[in-house]
């Protein structure tokens, strides 16, 4: 009988012993979330602070380019002044976001020096005429930023992989407005095909204040209205073939970056000759083109895209030259707005071809690219929605899937890994233990 009564209360039993070990995981879950609040905020209200500071700053070096007759000529005396800080500084010029990526996977410490260095060289190549974008200065900033809150906050080295994700997630939103693309470039960049999820708060509270604070000091963000037709068979099936080209185009333009940095390395082992000699090279072309419509970050060219549906045949090529000749000579800002740039400006040329809007074509090619050249599907589907409020979801969806099979893998980062195969083999769609079989090719840079 006692036998029988014990077996009776045994599903009670188990039920409370259950019920008692999911309410202490919700209350050290509840305790760490809470920290990790409090990190996030901090980490929110510094970028925040910083980026919006950072972007006014940037108008006032487009001014000065723009406003000036002689600003633009002096690129290589800029270059110059660059190259001197991260030396002095003793920051690897050749890493970029990639060094960011690495501290987001442990692999490397964050030098408490780079953002300063890297905020002052983005904005000297930008006002003295340089091709290039802010995002990659965004990142690196947060990142070397939200170390230092780590740091100030005595949390230990384990928390490292945390404090760059968040640190990422306010730059890019605090740079570019968009706070879900943000959250989900920095899980996403770093391992394609693996998110970790735990640093999803922290993120999401990271990105929307520093996003807050800096459209509060006045920062730009990024929002386009777009209309087409209703969607139906043909509309997918014209979105699919510029998707394709977009992501055939984005492995030209990732070859372009990296061909351009290894030759210019391998012409000019001396940084400062190899700065001069590039900054030379771009204040030529832009002489021999008779414009500095190429030159800055490319928003002028994403806008003029999409607003007005205007772009020239040959405008996504010289964008590509100069920002390759801009990045590979040593000077700073970031590859992904010109990456925008790049695109708009190729989905407003092919995208008529194939029976689309030139708008409409544009901002489908812009997120087309962008995902081809960050092989980030989830962040770029999240840019077409919050940059372009959500209308015609399908269309980005079939545009980032597309692009991101036809893009291969290489990409803008070197260090980025890839944790899965893009295609499904015949074992599956799972392939774990294949994830050094995918990763990129090392740059040219590099070897």
């Amino acid at each position: 009988m006692a036998g029988e009564g014990g077996n009776r209360h045994g599903p009670v039993r188990a039920f409370f012993r259950a019920l008692y070990a999911e309410m202490a995981f919700s209350k050290e879950s509840l305790r760490l979330n809470g920290q990790g609040l409090v990190f996030g905020l901090g980490v929110g209200l510094v970028v925040g602070v910083l980026g919006g500071l950072f972007d006014r700053l940037l108008v006032w070096a487009d001014l000065l380019r723009n406003g000036t007759a002689w600003a633009a000529w002096c690129l290589p005396l800029a270059g110059l002044a660059v190259v001197w800080m991260y030396r002095r500084g003793g920051i690897k010029t050749a890493g970029g976001t990639d060094l960011i990526i690495q501290a987001a996977r442990g692999e490397q410490p964050v030098s408490r020096l780079l953002a300063p260095v890297v905020f002052c060289a983005t904005v000297l190549t930008h006002a003295f005429g340089g091709s290039a974008g802010r995002e990659g200065a965004a990142l690196q900033m947060g990142g070397s930023l939200a170390e230092l809150v780590r740091k100030a906050a005595r949390l230990g080295p384990e928390f490292q992989d945390l404090a760059i994700m968040c640190g990422m997630s306010a730059g890019f939103s605090a740079v570019f407005g968009s706070p879900i693309t943000a959250v989900l470039f920095a899980l996403e960049i770093s391992c394609v095909g693996l998110l970790p999820l735990g640093a999803l708060f922290p993120c999401v509270v990271s990105s929307l204040t520093a996003g807050t604070v800096a459209r509060a000091m006045g920062a730009r963000g990024m929002h386009f209205y777009l209309s087409a037709s209703t969607p139906d068979a043909l509309f997918y099936g014209q979105v699919l073939v510029l998707a394709l080209a977009c992501g055939l185009l984005s492995i030209l333009v990732c070859y372009a970056f990296a061909g351009a940095r290894a030759g210019l390395a391998r012409l000019f082992p001396n940084p400062y000759l190899r700065v001069v000699v590039g900054g030379g090279v771009v204040v030529l072309l832009t002489l021999a083109l008779g414009t500095r419509a190429y030159l800055g970050s490319g928003e002028s060219m994403v806008r003029q895209a999409i607003d007005q549906g205007s772009a020239l045949p040959w405008d996504f090529l010289l964008k590509t030259l100069l920002t390759a000749l801009t990045l590979g000579a040593g000077l700073k800002g970031g590859e992904i707005l010109p990456s925008f740039a790049i695109g708009a400006a190729f989905g407003c040329v092919a995208g008529p071809l194939l029976g689309l809007p030139a708008p409409y074509a544009a901002g489908v090619g812009m997120v087309a690219l962008f995902c081809g050249v960050t092989n980030c599907p989830l962040a770029a589907l999240a840019l077409g929605l919050e940059v372009f409020d959500f209308y015609n979801p399908g269309s980005f969806l079939m545009a980032v899937a597309v692009s991101f099979l036809a893009s291969g893998y290489r990409g803008l980062y070197a260090k980025q890994k890839f944790a899965f195969s893009k295609v499904p083999g015949p074992e599956g769609a799972s392939h774990p233990h294949r994830q050094e079989g995918f990763r990129p090719r090392q740059d040219p840079s590099e070897q």
